[in-house]
């Protein structure tokens, strides 16, 4: 609306909003206040004798001020003074007030603002050049309660995120000092997390934060988060206001309002220990994988209470286990859980007080994330295992010594597809999968991009173990090399591991280096890092965790700009979607999710190499020797042949035949009662092993067993796109089609099957409604599905020139309605329709009228019916030269051409 169209009052009252919106204020109605709100406005605010205040002003759910809205003639005299003054003292109970009468009181005219404090004797008001923050009322009228100055939530987050943070200061305003937040990966949640920093921080008691995060080479990710958070009072970024460092020292720590750590890095430091050796980007890093931490005994650097607020990142992972002892002794911390992907566990350490749950499905809608489509690969080998023959040549590789030799196989060995890349490696399944994947981008994936094999879209591949990611490198180059005229560039495809060197460097190119194009990785890309030129997610592992299932899935989501993925990507149009390329059968079983409850609460049994060093120190109880007995046993019935033999030679006897000798020996044993006593019989029945260092070594090389890799051949049983995904896409779609016929213009006209004209603008107006409703309802993304689940009968594919048509709508709703059993595009048939209309047209066209027309017939029949108006997009050359050939009836033969198309498509 126009300036010249405002009341002076309603012009006046738009520059007072904005004096309270610029210092922190939420305005709202009367009937929009809730708890959530921190310091709000409220316009019109009820006083007794049924008066209003034009703004009451609330802080931590009590009344503190009111201020008096007036036009800019109005000069603030003092009958407005005594009014306002007035208004401060017939403030009704039933609000909770800070003072009453109310201390404070502001008048405006917009363009002057005047504040009294109403306790101080003298009686003039003061000109602000701005108004008052909540902090600073608080302050002058010396509140203690540690929330009341925080201000309205900042503008520039997104609905998700406002939620979390509103519901996260109420929880603590009701004094509960743990709190669990779900967002969606890409959802932001260490922008989240920075904003609520920030507003503690500045706003309450709060001053010293530990940023806890699931590996290192997160920590630098959220330590330029925060840096470059800039949604502050003043917009100045947050490095400039707070001291924000990652934990390499007890004085950094000591002088850092955030301090970003790894939980082992932190236990490091509170217990005096060096971080040289702190090895945290372990990529199998599960805190309840082996004993307890504990403080017990170990002086501490860091008092109990110097952390005000703890921020557990990632918080499915187990650190509640084995690090537990950690968090517990900072117990007087508030404890936040970020996370995707909440486990049962998680909910117990956090009470079960979840403020926030933005899912997966609630941020594709919203346009945050895309929606992965899923593409399956099945080989022989992968589904069903296979065999080494005799006189295969295999290339032998120890688990532990890493050392390698080729043999000839002397027998036929089976091995099962749950062995393969953990104890047989077959490159030929490999290269298969790899090559068919190489084959599919631009002939079924990406069909709308020029085929450049230097641009195939961003691909991360997951796999069972650094030897198998290295496997699948070498797979990469060879398959993908005869692309390239001079050679596979150098940095086409890397890994990404805990052994592959610098992974944040890593990251950072792969997501900004147009050369790399793929990366290889085992987990340490699963949890937290942000891709988003990101395109395809190749599983050449399988996962039973669904958290961690959830969270390597999710790396494929984020949504890009079309700009900055064609940065990334040249040959890209736009990320609508992203797909999983699934070699493993990874999508089509149930994951677990561990609960607390399930977990055995004893100490793990010690491994092989542990067992032999506790029995050598004289550790020979019966749990243990009996543990040995059963770990030999299974060596001995399972273990490779040939390294028994070579057992037998070095230790003098063979493996059976020490364990048939230790077992009537055990059956005899006197009982073990110490370990200082000389348990002499128990000595000399395991010695002949326990003194044989070299025996030893062959034990645990036999015991980790030996990688064998082959090369013999490989087929695809089957391959294609999941319809059980398609099924439910599809059912979504119609779903929202039905509940929308009576509602939107052309649905209505499509399902009665009315005789009336669907135009541009009601096209137009249905793509915007679908997408508002869905962003993941895309024309092309429908198509495809259908074309899926119908397994391509009568559905005919989109060609690059027709993905963009607004009429697909028209075809697509008549299939989901059931009118038509095929699925094609209007623009492709354009010409019959042109033709019937041609043969019935009352007067005759010459050969550059019929040029002309067909050209506005295959625009109307890209875009729906036209007007002379909008045909301006195709210039004037053919509005006027149509209507040349109408006069004034070019609006109705414009109509009359596109009933024939969109019919005749039909």
């Amino acid at each position: 609306m126009a300036n010249n169209h405002k009341t002076p009052e309603e012009l006046a009252r738009e520059k007072i909003d904005l004096f309270l919106t610029n210092s922190g204020w939420d305005i709202v109605g009367r009937n929009e206040y809730n708890e959530l709100l921190n310091a709000c406005a409220i316009k019109e605010g009820l006083l007794k004798g049924n008066r209003e205040a034009d703004y009451l002003l609330f802080v931590g759910g009590k009344a503190i001020a009111v201020l008096e809205a007036k036009k800019a003639e109005n000069k603030l005299n003092t009958e407005v003074a005594e009014q306002v003054q007035n208004y401060s003292k017939i403030v009704p109970d039933w609000y909770k007030m800070w003072q009453n009468p109310l201390p404070f009181v502001f008048m405006s005219n917009g363009q002057t603002l005047l504040f009294r404090d109403m306790r101080a004797e003298e009686i003039e008001y003061k000109e602000l050049k701005k108004m008052l923050s909540p902090k600073e009322l608080v302050k002058m009228l010396d509140i203690k309660e540690p929330y009341a100055s925080l201000p309205a939530l900042p503008k520039g987050l997104r609905e998700c995120q406002i939620n979390a943070v509103a519901n996260l200061e109420l929880s603590f305003k009701k004094n509960k000092n743990k709190a669990l937040i779900c967002l969606a990966t890409g959802a932001g949640k260490t922008f989240t997390a920075c904003t609520i920093v920030y507003r503690l921080l500045t706003y309450t008691p709060i001053r010293k934060v530990l940023f806890l995060v699931d590996r290192n080479n997160l920590g630098a990710q959220a330590q330029g988060e925060f840096k470059n958070y800039s949604l502050t009072e003043n917009n100045t970024k947050f490095d400039t206001i707070y001291q924000v460092s990652r934990l390499k020292n007890i004085d950094e720590a000591k002088s850092s309002n955030v301090v970003i750590s790894t939980i082992q890095r932190l236990f490091a430091t509170l217990t005096g220990q060096s971080l040289e050796s702190i090895n945290d980007d372990e990529e199998s890093f599960d805190g309840a994988q082996s004993e307890v931490i504990s403080l017990e005994n170990s002086t501490k650097t860091l008092a109990p209470d110097f952390f005000d607020l703890i921020i557990i990142d990632e918080c499915h992972r187990s650190i509640y286990g084995k690090w537990q002892e950690v968090l517990k002794y900072f117990h007087s911390a508030k404890v936040i859980g970020l996370t995707a992907t909440p486990t049962p566990e998680a909910y117990a350490f956090f009470n079960k007080n979840k403020v926030a749950d933005y899912t997966f499905e609630d941020s594709v809608k919203d346009g945050v994330n895309v929606a992965p489509i899923i593409y399956r690969i099945k080989t022989q080998i992968t589904q069903e295992g296979g065999a080494i023959e005799i006189n295969d040549e295999v290339e032998k590789t120890s688990k532990i010594t890493q050392e390698t030799q080729t043999i000839k196989s002397k027998e036929r060995t089976e091995y099962s597809s749950t062995e393969l890349n953990r104890q047989v490696v077959n490159l030929a399944q490999i290269r298969l999968i790899i090559t068919r994947f190489k084959e599919i981008i631009y002939s079924t994936l990406y069909k709308d991009r020029e085929p450049n094999f230097a641009y195939i879209p961003k691909t991360l591949i997951f796999a069972e173990n650094d030897r198998h990611a290295d496997n699948i490198i070498n797979q990469i180059k060879e398959v993908f090399a005869p692309e390239f005229k001079n050679g596979l560039p150098e940095n086409f495809v890397q890994k990404i591991t805990c052994k592959a060197g610098n992974s944040n460097e890593l990251i950072r190119q792969f997501r900004n280096n147009v050369e790399f194009r793929i990366a290889v990785t085992v987990t340490l890309v699963a949890t937290g890092t942000d891709v988003k030129p990101l395109e395809c997610v190749i599983f050449m592992r399988d996962v039973s965790s669904a958290v961690l299932y959830t969270q390597m899935k999710g790396r494929g989501c984020r949504y890009i700009d079309d700009e900055k993925l064609k940065q990334a990507t040249p040959n890209a149009t736009s990320k609508d979607h992203f797909y999983i390329i699934d070699a493993i059968g990874v999508t089509e079983h149930e994951k677990k999710i561990p609960n607390i409850n399930d977990k055995n609460q004893k100490e793990p049994f010690p491994n092989l190499a542990r067992l032999f060093e506790l029995l050598s120190h004289g550790n020979l109880q019966d749990e243990y020797i009996t543990l040995l007995f059963n770990r030999l046993s299974k060596c001995a019935n399972k273990g490779d042949k040939e390294e028994l033999q070579r057992f037998t030679i070095i230790a003098g006897f063979s493996l059976h035949s020490f364990l048939e000798v230790l077992s009537d020996k055990i059956k005899n044993f006197p009982p073990f009662n110490d370990i200082n006593e000389a348990n002499q019989e128990r000595k000399e029945a395991l010695n002949p092993l326990l003194t044989n260092t070299i025996a030893k070594k062959q034990i645990l090389e036999i015991n980790a067993g030996f990688i064998k890799t082959i090369d013999t051949a490989d087929i695809v049983i089957g391959e294609g796109f999941s319809k059980e995904e398609a099924k439910s896409y599809i059912e979504s779609f119609e779903q929202y089609l039905d509940e929308n016929k009576d509602k939107i213009e052309a649905l209505k006209i499509i399902y009665n099957a009315q005789n009336i004209t669907i135009t541009h603008d009601m096209l137009a107006d249905l793509q915007n409604q679908i997408l508002t409703f869905n962003p993941d309802f895309k024309t092309s993304r429908i198509w495809e599905n259908y074309k899926i689940l119908n397994e391509g009968k009568g559905i005919e594919s989109l060609k690059k020139d027709e993905l963009t048509a607004l009429t697909n709508l028209i075809s697509l709703v008549r299939f989901a309605y059931k009118q038509t059993s095929t699925l094609k595009p209007i623009v492709r048939g354009y010409l019959s329709g042109f033709n019937l209309y041609a043969g019935q047209a009352q007067r005759p066209l010459n050969p550059e009228q019929t040029e002309l027309l067909k050209v506005i017939a295959k625009y109307i029949a890209q875009n729906g019916s036209l007007s002379l108006k909008e045909l301006k997009p195709l210039g004037d050359n053919y509005r006027l030269g149509i209507i040349n050939i109408f006069g004034d009836q070019a609006n109705q033969e414009l109509e009359k051409l596109a009933k024939f198309i969109i019919k005749e498509a039909a």
